[in-house]
């Protein structure tokens, strides 16, 4: 499942970052550079991913709560 398209970021991926990061999202954006090229997967109506990245660390942390 594609979280950022321009970085071929993987919902896994993320899920690890996630781990580290918690919502941090800047930190996490530090890291894998997710959501800082074109920023598509920052809007929630982005139509080029699987899940956009802000929905995407929401998920993961439900899913490691």
């Amino acid at each position: 499942m594609i979280v950022c398209n321009c970085t071929d970021l993987e919902y896994s991926e993320l899920l690890e970052l996630v781990k580290k990061h918690g919502n941090n999202i800047e930190a996490i954006q530090e890291e894998c550079d997710a959501g800082t090229v074109c920023e598509s997967c920052m809007e929630d109506d982005c139509d080029i991913v699987d899940l956009p990245l802000l929905q995407a660390i929401d998920k993961a942390l439900k899913e490691i709560n």
